[in-house]
């Protein structure tokens, strides 16, 4: 049985809106090199934690794993469910540490190719890429904030499931986001600027000792018209809480609303990452349409 459905998350959220400014921060990124560089060093730096915070998540539950026990087995030793729930997290872990169709290549690689080809596409040097490269406190503090809502609480019930939430809201999330760049940058877009150089000019770069896809980071993930591994962590995630609501004698509603909290708290998290991102682009960017002081008005 099933505890979460499209109808108990289109209650709360309206993804519509949230899609938005991810929108907005590819359209405005888009109008120069260096805007575009800049958007995809925010936001591969904030996705390289993406393997350890869910691993740290995944090990939590599983430290708890007498917190999750089948209640029809007889043997204590026999009983304990954890790790069972801990796998569902994991799974995106596994995935993140090493890419099946890219030679076992971590996610963290795959998003520094695509963050060089948009270096190469710019023509930027690399004095120019260090100066990007540089953390703003807004970042690190959002990046803070990201792994303390990952980490659970081993032992804590209320904390692990909120974590959980937290966890499933960045899968869905992603999977809007990267469909949403794909989208914009390269389907829409797929006759000039970057599209156009991945196609005619640039299709891989060399990385880490070889020759690795430019853009097989962003397509992994989702691309237009079709999901990718996101989705797939996403319903992991929500398998984790149903065995969760499965293994524990709450009602089932007690728990979704802790689930719920921690899927909030990181849409508000995912909000703050790109109106900044945006800002940012759209400060640097000389050829902007219109000035960022209003962008959020």
């Amino acid at each position: 049985m099933s505890f979460l459905t499209i109808q108990s998350f289109d209650e709360r959220f309206d993804f519509l809106d949230l899609d938005r400014i991810v929108e907005r921060t590819c359209r405005v990124a888009l109008e120069h090199p260096e805007a575009l560089y800049l958007f995809m060093q925010r936001y591969t730096y904030f996705n390289s934690y993406a393997g350890s915070w869910v691993a740290r998540l995944a090990s939590s539950i599983g430290l708890s794993r007498e917190l999750f026990v089948d209640r029809g087995c007889e043997v204590y030793d026999e009983a304990d469910r954890g790790l069972k729930v801990a796998a569902r997290v994991f799974a995106a872990a596994i995935d993140e540490h090493g890419d099946r169709h890219m030679k076992g290549l971590p996610h963290r690689v795959l998003a520094q190719a695509t963050l060089k080809a948009i270096g190469n596409y710019g023509r930027l040097s690399n004095e120019r890429r260090n100066m990007f490269a540089a953390i703003p406190s807004w970042l690190a503090m959002i990046v803070t904030e990201t792994g303390h809502g990952y980490q659970g609480a081993p032992g804590n019930l209320r904390e692990l499931i909120f974590s959980m939430g937290f966890h499933a809201a960045s899968e869905l999330l992603a999977d809007r986001e990267y469909t949403t760049i794909d989208r914009i940058i390269r389907h829409e877009h797929r006759d000039s600027g970057f599209a156009l150089y991945l196609r005619t000019a640039q299709g891989t770069v060399e990385i880490d000792g070889g020759s690795v896809s430019s853009w097989y980071w962003i397509a992994v993930h989702g691309q237009h018209g079709n999901s990718g591994v996101e989705k797939d962590h996403f319903d992991d995630a929500a398998a984790a809480l149903n065995l969760a609501v499965q293994y524990r004698t709450e009602p089932a509603v007690t728990l979704q609303e802790w689930f719920f909290e921690g899927f909030g708290s990181f849409v508000d998290i995912q909000q703050r990452l790109f109106e900044n991102i945006c800002r940012e682009c759209a400060n640097l960017n000389p050829e902007a349409t219109q000035p960022a002081v209003v962008l959020f008005a």
